[in-house]
């Protein structure tokens, strides 16, 4: 049974306005307050850690809502609008990346920096604007889309105006919301008493802000009524498959996988450790049962994966043409519901692989992942200017980079590392540490 899609909001003020008006467009939903800033995401991440319903949460439908404020002098107050791009603007980045394609957006939807305290003054949000080139700010979108990337959520942002690019935001409204989101009705009694004058400005947000919540519920509906429409049963089999030596797996694998499943809108993903790279001129340092073991320890316990040990069983060279016909055969998977990821590296000599031009036009939808140190904007066009001359189809490679931060650290590195005697354990899921140590395993 498919889960209601779960609406998130900072402030109990937002909360309540955005689900009143939703209930009134006939929209089910389920609802939670996170608080403000990246600490009241962390906080309400602690709170789903380990339930049950996270274990399933897979897949879900998250939308982050509320108010923000504007960066670009052309928008103006009341407006509301998707997050294309959130960009982690403040001191406290937020990691693995500072910058997130939100996969559910509208065709006008705006980049969103998302900062780590309020952009008070005109001067704050335009050294924003200009170092981000972001329409509007908030402090929730950085962390709440690393969140639903680790969760494998299908989420966005919906943010309103409620402050423009031209409107400074007194000190003492900010003051106003709790960090946990609720209403600070002492701090409010105390700014009137401090300066009368500051009713009138109080008077005009509580007039106002209903609308703003009613312009943002809309803009969720708009997002929820697109996302109906994207065949939510053939997402959840749509299959990503991830394959390597894993010599040894890392964080990075785990991590790379479960945020482009995200994007890509897969619901299930397959780790297939190679027993025998056709390709590599070294051979594997680790044997392949250890490497299976790695990677079941490494990757098993990710929402929706599976470890498929079907090219170690195999024996011999591992020829991923052979995989996706099995898998494609097995599941009765079209070419559009079944994904393969592969590094940039592995990108620019696809043409070597054995039966290339089957896997690209029949059996799987290729994605890629650039590697640290090139551009996504660099690879596009090598793509292109490489399979358009080989007879394929180069915009189609073009467009197969993924946007999503360049991976920057191999298992090449790792083993150096642990040859030289050195800790590599922030790298490597305990569980897979312990296996290399109880093994002696690059030593």
């Amino acid at each position: 049974m498919t889960r209601l899609p779960l609406i998130l909001c900072p402030t109990q003020l937002e909360l309540d306005g955005i689900r009143d008006a939703l209930a009134g467009l006939g929209i089910h939903a389920e609802y939670a307050r996170c608080g403000l800033g990246p600490g009241g995401v962390a906080r309400f991440a602690a709170t789903i850690r380990g339930s049950r319903a996270h274990d399933s949460s897979r897949g879900r439908v998250v939308i982050l809502a509320g108010l923000a404020g504007g960066l670009d002098t052309e928008h103006r107050v009341g407006l509301s609008r998707t997050a294309r791009f959130v960009v982690a603007a403040g001191a406290d980045e937020c990691r693995p990346s500072p910058r997130y394609l939100a996969p559910l957006r509208l065709p006008d939807a705006l980049d969103v920096a998302s900062v780590d305290r309020i952009a008070a003054t005109t001067k704050e949000k335009r050294t924003i604007h200009e170092a981000t080139g972001a329409s509007l700010v908030d402090m929730e979108s950085a962390a709440f889309a690393a969140l639903a990337t680790a969760c494998g959520w299908r989420w966005g942002v919906v943010r309103t105006i409620s402050d423009d690019a031209n409107t400074p935001l007194p000190h003492w409204v900010a003051e106003l919301v709790r960090t946990d989101g609720s209403t600070n009705m002492i701090a409010a009694l105390r700014a009137v008493l401090l300066n009368p004058r500051r009713l009138s400005l109080l008077f005009a947000i509580a007039r106002h802000t209903p609308a703003m919540l009613r312009a943002t519920a809309q803009e969720v509906a708009r997002l929820l009524d697109r996302c109906a429409s994207k065949v939510d049963e053939d997402h959840r089999h749509r299959t990503l498959v991830m394959g390597g030596s894993f010599d040894p797996p890392h964080r990075l694998h785990a991590r790379v996988a479960l945020a482009a499943a995200a994007q890509l809108g897969c619901g299930r993903l397959e780790f297939v450790p190679a027993h025998e790279s056709p390709l590599k001129t070294e051979p594997s340092r680790a044997g392949a049962r250890d490497r299976l073991e790695m990677a079941r320890r490494a990757f098993a316990a990710l929402p929706g994966a599976t470890v498929d040990a079907r090219e170690i069983e195999r024996a011999g060279p591992s020829f991923t043409v052979d995989t996706l016909r099995e898998i494609s055969r097995e599941r009765h998977l079209a070419r559009r519901d079944l994904v393969l990821l592969i590094g940039a590296d592995q990108a620019m000599q696809f043409d070597q692989w054995r039966n290339w031009r089957e896997i690209d036009e029949r059996l799987a939808t290729i994605a890629i992942v650039a590697r640290g140190g090139e551009s996504q904007n660099e690879l596009r066009p090598a793509l292109r200017e490489k399979f358009a001359a080989l007879g394929s189809d180069g915009d189609r490679w073009a467009h197969a980079v993924l946007d999503l931060e360049p991976v920057d650290l191999s298992s090449t590195e790792i083993r150096t590392r642990l040859g030289q005697g050195e800790d590599a354990g922030a790298d490597l899921a305990p569980a897979v540490a312990e296996w290399i140590r109880l093994r002696g395993l690059y030593q």
